[in-house]
């Protein structure tokens, strides 16, 4: 009796041994299938993340080759932008339109706050209105990066008004290389404009007729053109009441542009940026 007892002991301490056994071979089982499992989802979003990277850098380089094929294209053409500042006024300004009309070309007004029923006229006849501050008082704009963007914001709330157009496009009374403004208050706006998505426009080509009122004729177109052998040519002129010269040499700039093959485009958010300035 005894004897099978022990036998009976010792095949169920057997059974136990083998149950554990199976038990911790299915456990581990379990285990590494569950491990397998993750390593396969592991590389699988690995695998998707690289993809994801790979088409990312395929569409970055291709853009990069489109942008670069753009400015390429670009450079081969010859573009004047006529620019005008100060305005508009009643005085000019229509003599300005009518002359661009005539010659079915297009200019860029950076606009001040003075006679804002005028900017929808600018805008009807297919050129643009942009931002040169509201009051182009260099005391009072410049005092402050806050000081600049309260009046900024002031001109581009009035042209939306009077012509329905959000306009991103500035240029800084006096250009962004202006000594009248302190090297931190310049810093700060800039980087303020870029933040904001603005854009700001200095000029390559300066017509002088800012240095004096009666700016003689001749001197305006020489520095309009022939002082100006670029491909691309952004024009300062004025179109305030004073400026009645600039009108008077406008023809003579346009002739001389057209003649030699150049295209007439107002200003865009990709144009060439001529910054005096760049921070």
């Amino acid at each position: 009796m005894r004897n099978k007892v022990l036998v009976w002991g010792g095949i169920s301490f057997f059974i136990l041994l083998v149950g554990m056994a199976y038990y911790v071979f299915m456990a581990n089982a379990i285990v590494t299938s569950e491990y397998m499992k993750l390593q396969e989802k592991s590389v699988a979003i690995s695998n998707m993340e690289k993809q994801k990277e790979n088409e990312k850098n395929v569409l970055m380089e291709e853009n990069k080759k489109m942008s670069e094929e753009m400015q390429l294209n670009f450079s081969k053409y010859k573009v004047v932008y006529l620019t005008f500042d100060d305005g508009p006024t009643p005085i000019n300004t229509p003599k300005i339109l009518e002359i661009l009309k005539k010659n079915n070309v297009k200019g860029t007004f950076f606009v001040i706050g003075q006679n804002p029923d005028m900017y929808k006229t600018i805008t009807d006849s297919g050129n643009l209105v942009a931002l040169h501050t509201y009051s182009h008082v260099y005391g009072e704009i410049y005092k402050s990066e806050d000081t600049f963007f309260k009046d900024l914001y002031k001109i581009r709330d009035l042209v939306k008004e009077k012509t329905g157009i959000d306009s991103k496009i500035t240029r800084f009374p006096g250009g962004s290389l202006n000594r009248m403004v302190p090297n931190d208050v310049m810093s700060k706006i800039i980087a303020r404009l870029k933040k904001e998505g603005f854009v700001y426009q200095d000029w390559n080509c300066d017509s002088t007729d800012a240095l004096q009122n009666g700016r003689p004729v001749p001197l305006i177109i020489e520095n309009a053109t022939t002082k100006c052998p670029y491909s691309h040519v952004e024009i300062l002129m004025h179109d305030s009441a004073l400026k009645v010269t600039t009108v008077e040499a406008l023809q003579q700039i346009i002739t001389y542009y057209k003649s030699r093959g150049y295209s007439f485009e107002t200003l865009k958010s990709y144009s060439p940026k001529y910054q005096h300035r760049k921070s």
